[in-house]
C-alpha cells in the first residue's frame, strides 16, 4: 500500500515548522520541549496568524498541537514523531476523542481526505481503537469511489483494497465488531467473492441488533445465494471434487436451463467422473446455446475421441474451428484425430498449423516431429 501512504505524504507541504528561540525552554504540563524539535504548523493557520497580526504574540499551542495531528496523519514514520505523540498527549489525555471528533466533523464536511488523516493520526496513537479503524476504512472507500468516478479505476482499486484491509484488521482486534462485517460483506461482494460475502454476512446477523441492518442483509444474502453456490461449485471442481461440485451444479439447473455456461460445468463434472456419455450431452447442450466458446468444442469433442467416435469428434473440432479460427487446441486435437485413423497428411496439417498459432508448445512441437518422420518415411 506504499501508493495510499505516498498519497498523504505528498501532502507534507502544507506543514511549516516553527523553531524555539535558542536558550528558550518550555514544557507542556511539565512534559518538556527540546528546543531542537522543530514544531509543526498548519501553513494556512500560519500564514492567517502573520495577516491577523498576532505575530507579535506567541504562536497559540493549539495551533502546535493541531499540526502535530496533521503531520501524524500524514507522516506517521516522521523522525520526531514519537515526541510529538509524548506533546500531545501530555497536552490532552483525551486527545483520542478529539482527534475522532475532529475526522467524523470532516466527514460530515464531505472533506475525505482531511478525515483520512485524523484517523490515520489516530490509528499511530492508538492502533486498536477500531471505531477509529472502521472510520478510516469507510474514508477510503469514499476516496476510492471518487476515483472510480473519474474512471481512474487504479487508483480507485488501491483505495478500496487498502478499505477492505482495514476492516478485516478490525477483525483482529474485535471479532465482535458487527459493523465490520457489515462492511465487509460489501466489499466482498463488490470484488465478487460471494461466497466470502456470504460467510460474513451470515456472521453479522448474529451479532448487530439493528432490525433495519439486519433485514437488509438477509435481502443481500438472498441475491447472491447463487454466487455464492457457483462459487463453492467451482473451488470443488478446480480441487478436483466433481461429485461435490456435480451436486451443487444439477441444484441450480432448474433456475438456469438457458445459462450455457452451467451445462457446460456440469459436463466437466461428468467427464472428470469419466461418465463420458452424459458429459457429451451437457457438452452438446451448451453448444446449442452458445456456439463461440472454443472450450465447449475442445471439451465435446475430446469425450468422442474417448469413447472412439473419432468421425463426430473430427466433426466437432471442424465446427469450432470454423467458429474460433485462431484456436489452436482445435486444430490439435483435430489432428491427432486424424492421426487416429491413419490420415498422416491431414494430421500433420493440423498440427503444423496449430504449431505455428502457438509455437512455444513443446509437446505439439515434438508430435509434428514424429509425424514428419512418418511421413518422411
Amino acid at each position: 500500500m506504499d501508493f495510499i501512504n505516498e498519497y498523504f505524504r505528498r501532502k507534507t507541504d502544507k506543514i511549516t515548522f516553527i523553531e524555539l528561540k535558542k536558550n528558550t525552554t518550555t514544557n507542556i504540563k511539565g512534559y518538556p520541549i527540546d528546543k531542537d524539535i522543530p514544531l509543526p504548523i498548519i501553513t494556512d493557520v500560519l500564514v492567517n496568524e502573520i495577516i491577523g497580526g498576532n505575530m507579535e504574540e506567541e504562536i497559540k499551542l493549539v495551533h502546535v498541537i493541531d499540526g502535530i495531528i496533521y503531520l501524524m496523519g500524514i507522516d506517521p514514520l516522521f523522525m520526531y514523531m514519537e515526541d510529538y505523540k509524548n506533546i500531545l498527549m501530555s497536552y490532552n489525555e483525551r486527545a483520542e476523542d478529539y482527534i475522532f471528533y475532529q475526522g467524523i466533523k470532516s466527514i460530515e464536511d464531505d472533506d475525505y481526505d482531511s478525515g483520512a488523516i485524523y484517523f490515520r493520526a489516530l490509528k499511530y496513537i492508538n492502533p486498536e481503537n477500531v471505531n477509529g479503524i472502521f472510520n478510516y476504512a469507510l474514508v477510503l472507500e469514499e476516496i476510492s469511489k471518487g476515483y472510480l468516478e473519474k474512471e481512474q479505476d487504479e487508483k480507485g482499486m488501491q483505495f478500496l483494497e487498502k478499505s477492505t484491509n482495514e476492516l478485516e484488521t478490525i477483525l483482529d482486534i474485535d471479532d465482535k465488531y458487527p459493523l465490520a462485517y457489515y462492511k465487509l460483506g460489501y466489499h466482498y461482494k463488490f470484488s465478487e467473492q460471494y461466497l466470502k460475502a456470504k460467510l460474513i454476512w451470515t456472521r453479522y446477523l448474529t451479532l448487530d441488533k439493528d432490525e433495519l441492518r439486519l433485514q437488509e442483509i438477509r435481502g443481500e444474502i438472498e441475491l447472491i445465494e447463487n454466487d455464492a453456490a457457483l462459487e463453492t461449485g467451482l473451488t470443488y471442481l478446480s480441487r478436483e471434487y466433481f461429485d461435490k461440485a456435480l451436486d451443487i451444479f444439477l441444484k441450480l439447473m432448474p433456475k438456469f436451463e438457458k445459462w450455457w455456461e452451467l451445462k457446460y460445468l456440469i459436463g466437466a463434472c461428468y467427464k472428470g467422473l469419466s461418465d463420458y456419455e452424459k458429459a457429451i450431452d451437457y457438452f452438446q447442450g451448451a453448444l446449442e446455446l452458445y456456439k463461440v466458446d472454443s472450450d465447449v468444442y475442445n471439451e465435446l469433442g475430446i469425450c468422442l475421441f474417448t469413447i472412439g467416435d473419432m468421425d463426430d469428434a473430427i466433426d466437432v473440432f471442424t465446427e469450432g474451428i470454423e467458429n474460433i479460427p485462431d484456436d489452436y487446441k482445435l486444430l490439435f486435437n483435430r489432428g491427432l484425430c486424424y492421426l487416429q485413423l491413419g490420415q498422416l497428411e491431414d494430421a500433420y496439417r493440423d498440427i503444423e498449423n496449430a504449431v505455428d498459432l502457438n509455437p512455444n508448445d513443446e509437446n505439439m512441437n515434438a508430435q509434428k516431429d514424429i509425424l514428419e518422420n512418418l511421413i518422411n518415411k
